[in-house]
């Protein structure tokens, strides 16, 4: 049972919230419609004697609600709207029972939570996702000039057009006046975006600088500030993951799994998870091959077996590991052992016996290359 004397279920729509009020023993005492006003919120739990805790759902202006429960030193929880499928799955779903529901099942402890991350932490995830909106505009718009320019079979004679003298290049190129001025244009808002990606990627280095996390993410080859601040943003603290299955489930790189009796399935990776993470591990891990002989190694193995896109993300899970124990016990990335089951004619490559005899693990230069802060016993994943 709740130590609360009250209960409170917030629905919480664009306009106004629903909230309903239980009593100790479980007993609706009402319901409120409220306009999203703080100044009658003060009024409302104003008029509460005794303690209470407010549970509302993570929508998407939840921010809001968070910050005024924090200030005034509230309980508050976040729900998961997905995992408490209760409220969806009823024939009459309406406003008063989500509210009940919410505060009933807060009553029982059984409400399944979301993390709320502190004011700096959203405000860093914001700039990233501001940033990475624009140069999705910025994607765009090239490529919206690369199909006129095949449209009209202009041959480009530079791989990239988009540099001073592509740019001079496509000026010259002899487009009808309409699409002309199209051109025209997708090069003057491109010349826009430019300088205002540009900024937003010093605000996201200023912030993380002096982060703790920043100096350790950096020294895994593949990661440098964009991936470390996505990987801040999206952790801010590796504490409230008790065990690396649950931070490898959160980073949406663990495999669905579905057992009966004997017999046991393996799907496809966990969708319900952070894709922004996911995408950050990924992506550091096309480099990250080039530089770990024991990481390329497990690569070229997994790809001679499953192929690339099986190959590139179980160097992602690893990777995953590997940032985990790294934050966990403060220790810089060290590479990873070439495994002897790993190295087979048919699956390693030129490239790795090349890496690994040149970078080998007992000479200083190694450590220097790989490990540029100073080198501690232990593995790191």
């Amino acid at each position: 049972m709740s130590k609360y004397d009250f209960e409170v279920g917030l629905d919480l729509h664009k306009e106004f919230s629903m909230l309903a009020l239980l009593d100790k023993q479980g007993e609706c005492l009402g319901f409120d419609k409220l306009e999203n006003n703080t100044l009658l919120l003060d009024k409302y739990f104003s008029q509460l004697t005794g303690s209470y805790r407010v549970t509302f759902e993570s929508s998407r202006n939840w921010y809001w609600l968070a910050d005024y429960f924090h200030e005034r030193g509230i309980d508050c929880i976040l729900s998961n709207p997905f995992l408490n499928r209760a409220i969806a799955h009823v024939h009459a779903k309406n406003d008063k029972y989500d509210a009940r529901t919410l505060a009933q099942l807060a009553q029982c402890e059984l409400i399944a939570t979301c993390y709320v991350p502190e004011k700096p932490i959203r405000h860093l995830r914001e700039l990233i996702s501001h940033r990475s909106k624009l140069v999705n505009m910025r994607t765009k718009l090239k490529n919206r000039i690369h199909l006129m320019v095949d449209k009209y079979n202009f041959k480009a004679p530079y791989d990239y057009i988009f540099g001073p003298h592509g740019i001079k290049w496509l000026d010259g190129c002899d487009f009808p006046e309409p699409i002309k001025q199209i051109v025209c244009d997708l090069l003057k808002t491109i010349e826009i975006l430019n300088p205002q990606i540009e900024e937003y990627y010093y605000r996201i280095k200023d912030r993380i600088e002096k982060h703790p996390y920043y100096k350790l993410l950096t020294t895994v080859y593949g990661i440098g500030v964009l991936h470390a601040a996505s990987i801040i943003a999206r952790v801010a603290d590796i504490k409230r993951f008790p065990t690396v299955e649950g931070f490898i489930r959160y980073s949406g790189l663990s495999v669905n799994t579905r057992a009966s009796a004997d017999r046991l399935t393996y799907g496809h990776l966990n969708r319900q998870a952070d894709t922004h993470l996911r995408t950050t591990f990924v992506e550091a891990s096309y480099l990250v091959i080039k530089h770990d002989p024991g990481l390329r190694a497990f690569y070229e193995y997994l790809r001679a077996q499953k192929g690339h896109g099986c190959a590139i993300c179980g160097v992602a899970r690893k990777l995953a590991r590997s940032v985990y124990f790294m934050l966990r016990n403060s220790t810089p990335y060290r590479v990873r052992k070439v495994q002897p089951q790993y190295i087979q004619q048919q699956t390693i490559t030129l490239k790795v016996k090349r890496l690994y005899r040149q970078y080998k693990p007992e000479t200083e230069s190694f450590r220097a290359v790989i490990d540029p802060i100073p080198h501690q016993r232990g593995r790191s994943g």
